[in-house]
């Protein structure tokens, strides 16, 4: 068998090969895939929009530099994250494992609002000028939550990707949703989204964050407990 006809592992360590039935059979969990990769896309661009917002009062009227910050906090957080990422969708319990980051990141989100005015109180009192206060400030309250979000389009790939001649595609699938996403919670976040209250809205987000991991460890558990390919428990 050649590399490009070599099948991919699943989590449970069996080797898969791509039929006409089984893309048929793909083609619901795809979807869903690539729903949660733009969720989360959406997601990271809407909190670095009411990030900002949220930060600039505490730490003066230069909103490029608190921009700046919540801009790099976030850069520096994906990154981790996609490293992560990909060391996680090689291990057996790949999806319980993200399922699980996910409800710990919307739980931190929700958190998030009660814990804006103490952080950033705390960096003032310890003298910190706008510039390194408003980076500590967004490391403590959006590094966690970041890092975690960037973690879901590696392992997207891993899930989606059979064969190696097809890893290309289902990391440009995943990218590009993921990117058309982040456009939108863009746009909705900066024209919308903004007038309404930061605090609330990142609460709803953080909640709606919870659902989706609960969802997507839940049916990990579930798939843990099917009968494997050929039969074996």
């Amino acid at each position: 068998m050649s590399d490009q006809r070599r099948p991919f592992p699943d989590e449970a360590g069996n080797r898969v090969q791509a039929g006409a039935g089984g893309k048929r059979g793909r083609a619901a969990p795809m979807v869903a895939v690539l729903l949660l990769a733009a969720a989360c896309g959406w997601l990271v661009m809407e909190l670095e929009i009411l990030g900002t917002r949220m930060l600039a009062p505490y730490f003066g009227s230069s909103i490029y530099v608190v921009m700046g910050s919540v801009i790099g906090v976030f850069l520096l957080s994906l990154s981790g994250g996609y490293v992560l990422g990909g060391w996680l969708s090689r291990r057996e319990a790949a999806k319980r494992a993200l399922g699980m980051c996910l409800i710990i990141a919307g739980g931190w989100l929700c958190a998030v609002p009660g814990l804006l005015r103490p952080v950033c109180d705390a960096l003032l009192d310890a003298g910190l000028d706008e510039k390194w206060g408003s980076l500590l400030a967004a490391f403590a309250l959006f590094g966690l939550p970041t890092l975690m979000l960037g973690m879901v389009s590696p392992t997207a790939v891993r899930w989606l990707t059979q064969r190696a001649a097809e890893s290309g595609l289902k990391a440009g699938l995943v990218l590009g949703c993921s990117t058309v996403a982040s456009f939108a919670g863009c746009v909705v976040t900066a024209f919308y989204l903004i007038l309404l209250s930061a605090r609330r809205t990142v609460r709803v987000s953080g909640s709606v964050l919870i659902a989706v991991g609960a969802i997507v460890l839940v049916q990990a558990v579930l798939a843990g407990r099917a009968p494997s390919v050929g039969g074996r428990p």
